[in-house]
């Protein structure tokens, strides 16, 4: 499998579903909104209580998040599209976390698209 593209994100079509790595991508883009996130993926109260007494660093908090959203929603429904679906209500969404959904990232230096990670 090749590098990731913006095309393994974009939310304009309904897509395969999200994989580990691009959950992690996901991950990367969330800040402190994240348990916020996690309540608009419908993740509950007590699953936030279990992530954040786990002794594990922020990142993992996050992407432990992302994979009970992909694991509670069946086969196909955990697409980019979904997850930002999932998040539009979401008014602390990150732009970087919006734009790597819909496949919109541009290189930090010279505002061109970028491909890769």
């Amino acid at each position: 499998m090749g590098p990731l593209t913006t095309r393994d994100y974009k939310a304009s079509s309904p897509g395969p579903d999200l994989s580990d790595k691009q959950l992690r991508d996901v991950a990367k883009t969330l800040g402190q909104e994240w348990e916020q996130a996690a309540l608009h993926l419908g993740l509950k109260n007590e699953d936030l209580d279990e992530i954040k007494n786990e002794e594990i660093a922020e990142f993992m908090r996050k992407y432990k998040m992302l994979q009970r959203w992909k694991c509670r929603r069946p086969q196909g429904k955990t697409t980019a599209q979904d997850l930002l679906r999932g998040l539009e209500d979401l008014e602390d969404l990150p732009v970087e976390t919006r734009r790597l959904l819909t496949g919109n990232v541009l290189h930090p230096h010279t505002g061109v698209g970028r491909g890769v990670f």
